[in-house]
């Protein structure tokens, strides 16, 4: 049994749910056991207002709102659902667990936004993704690159031709289409995930939070059709760092308004066997050897000799696993799949391409 001391108002008790078959509801549940055992009757009262509600099989995070009785056998715990308790592993991307709680808890509940700031390739919108399909959730992605201009948030007129007139017909942007999608289809959940939200001008991205945090939550297209934003949406962002793309050149209000992780890249140990899971024929020895150089760059960045514009992303080193499967070379695998990423040329020691091959054939040499 739980301790009874841990069974008090405003605690929290972590609940395994399971079906009640003698409610007429299809996803009614009930439980008698937590983490610390078996409890007594653990009750989830029926609110429409609690957003996200447990389902059948699932452990949540909850908060004790009432308990009716102090015996160990009798009465009833009632609670309120704070987050749904998920295994975390993600198929193709490596996420710390906390972190991966931290955004679960953040996306299930309506009054918080998550924005996941990271370099370009550490798994940003894989995450995202991976964590709408454990939720069981619909995953839909708008690129910020596409609502760049507010102008091309809504859509635009596109022309038309009968063959004898030209005429101008509204198309719906990405984003409103996956809006008119959610609304068609109420009984389900919608992450919409706003990828490189840091590409998107000021105009657009303020207009957008207005959409996001605002109370009426109403898109205006140009038509005069005012398109809602249904309570079945979720929307999660994603933010670039780095010269010429980064987060921090919005102001502290705009940055206020969303709940910011930070993502790295994977400890080496689960990039490599998330490269050989890619490509098994690749040679691990060489792999772990390409990944541990691979790695000096990446520390390299925060070198200020070193002027570094980007980091080496997941999908870098899923390349150097690729070229090693096919026989290449350590260190034409490095070259090919870290230096030419930079600018300039390997031969121009002064550019950003010469010092990290510079680099890369340092430690290559002490190895």
């Amino acid at each position: 049994m739980v301790s009874q001391e841990a069974l008090v108002q405003g605690a929290s008790i972590v609940v395994h749910w399971e079906a009640n078959r003698k409610s007429s509801s299809p996803n009614a549940v009930k439980s008698n056991k937590t983490d610390g055992g078996k409890t007594k009757k653990v009750i989830l009262p029926v609110s429409d207002a609690r957003g996200v509600q447990p389902r059948p099989g699932e452990v949540w995070l909850c908060r004790i709102e009432r308990i009716t009785s102090k015996s160990e056998t009798h009465g009833a715990i009632f609670v309120r659902p704070i987050s749904r308790k998920i295994e975390y592993k993600f198929e193709g991307v490596w996420v710390d667990p906390v972190k991966a709680q931290l955004m679960a808890t953040v996306l299930q509940d309506p009054r918080r936004n998550l924005m996941l700031e990271g370099d370009q390739g550490v798994g940003k919108s894989t995450i995202a993704h991976a964590i709408a399909r454990t939720l069981g959730w619909e995953y839909r992605k708008v690129s910020g690159g596409l609502i760049k201009k507010f102008v091309f948030m809504l859509g635009r007129y596109v022309p038309t031709s009968d063959g004898e007139t030209l005429n101008f017909k509204w198309a719906d942007s990405k984003l409103v289409e996956v809006l008119r999608e959610a609304k068609a289809t109420p009984h389900k959940s919608f992450l919409l995930m706003i990828d490189e939200f840091t590409r998107i001008d000021e105009d657009a991205r303020d207009a957008l939070l207005d959409v996001i945090e605002g109370h009426s939550r109403m898109l205006r297209l140009p038509t005069g059709e005012d398109i809602p934003v249904p309570r079945n949406v979720v929307f999660m962002a994603a933010g670039n760092v780095g010269e010429g793309f980064t987060i921090r050149r919005e102001d502290a209000a705009a940055k206020d308004r969303w709940v910011i992780i930070k993502i790295t890249v994977m400890p080496q140990p689960e990039e490599l066997a998330h490269c050989l899971s890619r490509y098994p024929t690749c040679p691990k020895d060489q792999l772990d050897l390409a990944l541990t150089v691979v790695n000096k760059v990446r520390a390299a960045r925060k070198d200020p000799k070193m002027r570094l514009s980007k980091t080496v992303s997941t999908r870098g080193a899923e390349t150097i696993a690729m070229l090693l499967a096919g026989a290449f070379s350590v260190e034409q695998a490095l070259e090919t799949a870290v230096v030419n990423q930079y600018a300039g040329t390997a031969e121009d020691g002064t550019s950003e391409a010469g010092r990290v091959l510079r680099l890369i054939h340092d430690a290559l040499t002490k190895k």
